[in-house]
């Protein structure tokens, strides 16, 4: 017995040097992965900080003056912490890594210190070319305003525009025009010997000519150029923080597959010790045995009912594997509760949840309603004052008083409109599209430019089509809506044209225009909440929100295809729900019989 007790008692030990190794290199590991995890989640910071200076700063005036910016500060204050924790990531004895895992972290601070290096250019880049008074553009705008005499005004004017239009568009054909306008020009001036307009010109033309190598070097794309570089070092940021977490991953797994191992083998090296002791010491142990097998098949039956047993007088081996028992079923039935305790105030704040966004859809809805009866007196009140009004020039401000007013009730409507469409159920009826889509046309006569347009509608049905009448009039609405607000003027055969198809499964409606179209380039967030793909759009960006809302509430599809000046093609597809309103006819004829 004094052999076997020592024996349990090395394995004992053993197993709790082995442990306490494992959970130490394990805490080392997790501590690894969450500083990997920080570190990518301030790299993201820092190149959003990054993407922020270059969207906002290059057309700020106040960081042309004193070159200081927010957005720089903050990446400044990102890139020390950053340094910071690669340096003591990169510490001897301080990350439990191995050493692809030290070499990555190398190069991880390499890439980053080249990707700093590389924004800290492209900021010099920007703040070197300027913006309006500022760097190259304010140079290059002194020297176009001394050419600005009325002999050759008109032909300044066009330089001033290609420049212009090439600045924003980073369209190099503005360049080639701008170069062929430029040199003609100054054939014009120093035949007519006019040094000084000449000489200014040849400075204007250079000073352009420097600001479009200089674009070319900061990027005139994603595609090229140092943005193109910040981009590419970005992602491979990202993939060397995934490639540090999968190796994390991997050591983790690598430690539990270890232990499991270690575990098996003992647990088998001790089954076999206890067989062969219990072979000559049978009789003495099949008291506590048989007892400890009595509590283990009534805790089988009750697995969460307190259970003790009587080891009186029993090994101190029996004992502990006795008392261990009992603490492991008392621990399970401990984690069990916790588990339905936690589950239960889930339940609770998940219906608490549910309540605050009803809560919060009423609000909206009841508030849209209670900022309608203001508006409205508002515009009554505009247009007395418009038809009372002696004095012609109050008529433009009241005309935009009443503008103002329109575009706020027509948000308010929208903002209406989700609201009842996420609230409501949808109520299949019967509908006659052609006369819906007839209606829309209907109403929108009186809309600026509507007479213009030819509307067209081309319908073929042979079978009923159920759907929310609601739901399908709002889609050709907005549809109508936007073809009107954004037809092309210099068009002269402008159309809309409705195309609706009907069979069992679905009515597929096609809209198509020969309006200013969508870029390509606006097309993937056009139905985003309050996206506009145009600065010069009146709209409040909801227009095709909430008619993709609508579509996925009626079960539908929305396709777009379109560019900039082609016009727009929008395919919408939406269920027939004439089946669904026959199983609802069908349940409740079985539940009243």
């Amino acid at each position: 017995m004094l052999s076997g007790l020592l024996f349990l008692t090395l394995i004992i030990l053993g197993i709790g040097i082995f442990s306490v190794c494992l959970f130490d290199s394990a805490k080392r590991i997790s501590e690894s992965h969450q500083r990997i995890n920080r570190l990518h989640v301030l790299t993201l910071g820092l190149v959003k900080a990054d993407i922020d200076f270059f969207d906002f700063e290059t057309t700020n005036e106040a960081y042309f003056v004193s070159r200081t910016s927010k957005f720089l500060i903050a990446r400044d204050s990102l890139a020390r912490i950053i340094a910071n924790e690669l340096q003591l990531s990169l510490q001897p004895g301080r990350e439990n890594t191995y050493r692809l895992v030290r070499e990555q972290l190398h190069a991880l601070r390499n890439s980053y210190q080249k990707y700093d290096s590389t924004f800290k250019k492209l900021e010099d880049l920007v703040f070197k070319r300027g913006y309006k008074d500022f760097g190259l553009e304010g140079a290059m705008r002194d020297h176009a305003q001394e050419l600005e005499i009325p002999e050759i005004l008109p032909e300044v004017l066009s330089l001033r525009k290609y420049e212009k239009d090439f600045l924003p568009r980073h369209d190099m054909s503005y360049v080639g025009l701008f170069e062929k306008q430029s040199k003609a020009l100054l054939l014009r001036l120093e035949k007519e010997k006019k040094e000084k307009l000449a000489h200014h010109l040849k400075r204007y033309s250079e000073i352009f000519a420097e600001l479009v190598e200089l674009e070319k070097t900061i990027g005139l794309g994603n595609g090229s150029g140092i943005r193109n570089d910040l981009r590419v070092l970005a992602a491979d940021f990202n993939q060397q923080y995934l490639w540090l977490s999968a190796k994390s991953a991997e050591r983790y797994n690598a430690i539990q597959t270890d232990a499991r191992l270690f575990y098996i083998l003992t647990i088998a090296g001790a089954l076999i010790f206890l067989f062969l002791a219990g072979v000559k010491i049978t009789t003495w142990l099949s008291e506590p045995i048989a007892k400890l097998s009595k509590l283990a098949n009534v805790t089988g039956e009750s697995p969460f009912t307190t259970q003790t047993v009587d080891m009186k007088g029993a090994p101190f081996e029996i004992k502990m594997l006795a008392d261990s028992y009992v603490k492991l079923i008392k621990q399970s039935r401990e984690q069990v509760n916790e588990i339905q305790e936690k589950s239960a105030l889930l339940i609770l704040h998940n219906e608490e949840l549910n309540k605050v966004n009803k809560e919060l859809d009423n609000f909206l809805y009841s508030t849209a309603h209670d900022l309608r009866s203001p508006l409205a007196s508002l515009s009554g009140i505009a247009r007395l004052l418009k038809i009372e009004n002696r004095q012609q020039n109050l008529n433009t401000y009241l005309e935009m008083i009443q503008d103002s007013i329109q575009r706020q009730e027509s948000f308010i409507a929208q903002i209406v409109s989700y609201s009842k469409n996420k609230k409501l159920e949808v109520i299949p009826e019967l509908l006659n599209l052609q006369k819906i889509a007839e209606d829309v046309f209907r109403e929108k006569e009186f809309i600026e430019g509507s007479s213009n347009i030819e509307k067209r509608i081309i319908y073929y049905c042979d079978i009923p089509f159920y759907s929310d009448h609601n739901r399908v009039q709002m889609i050709l609405s907005n549809l109508v809506s936007n073809g009107i607000q954004f037809a092309d003027p210099d068009k002269t055969n402008q159309y809309i044209e409705l195309k609706i198809t009907v069979n069992d499964a679905e009515a597929a409606i096609e809209y198509s225009d020969n309006g200013l179209g969508i870029a390509q380039e606006h097309i993937p967030r056009i139905f985003n909440m309050f996206y506009r793909a145009s600065a010069h759009s009146k709209g409040s960006g909801l227009g095709l929100f909430l008619l993709r809302e609508a579509v996925n509430k009626l079960e539908g599809s929305i396709t777009v295809e379109s560019g900039e000046k082609a016009g727009a093609r929008f395919t919408i597809k939406l269920r027939n729900l004439g089946i669904r309103l026959k199983q609802m006819d069908h349940e409740e004829y079985l539940l009243m019989h």
